[in-house]
């Protein structure tokens, strides 16, 4: 993979975590459900779609950098490159369940039978 292509991966990926790390009020280390602050009905609907949508192009964007790390793996890449790959895989995955984690707190917030 060319220089050019994994920064502009990473600077993806940085978004992405950036969009869903930037509604954290507080310290790291806390259940995740306990972040999701009360809100009024319908910001948390939007909020927890927000979130699973956020969530879901995280996982798109895994499978994506999974599959070019499995293309691109050949007998010129080492195994630092391949282990950094499946680092960077498995850390926008953690973010994506992050978002998950969000949008089911503020999806508790939205009264039930409530349509989205």
């Amino acid at each position: 993979m060319s220089v050019r292509r994994l920064i502009r991966l990473s600077l993806l990926a940085a978004v992405f975590v950036g969009g869903c790390a930037s509604d954290f009020p507080s310290q790291h280390g806390e259940p995740l459900v306990s972040k999701a602050a009360f809100v009024s009905q319908d910001r948390a609907r939007q909020l927890a779609f927000s979130y699973r949508r956020q969530a879901q192009d995280l996982r798109d964007l895994a499978r994506r950098m999974e599959a070019e790390a499995f293309f691109s793996s050949g007998p010129s890449r080492v195994g630092m490159e391949q282990t950094h790959d499946r680092l960077q895989v498995k850390e926008v995955l953690a973010a994506a369940e992050d978002a998950d984690e969000l949008a089911r707190g503020y999806q508790r917030q939205v009264p039930h039978g409530r349509l989205q």
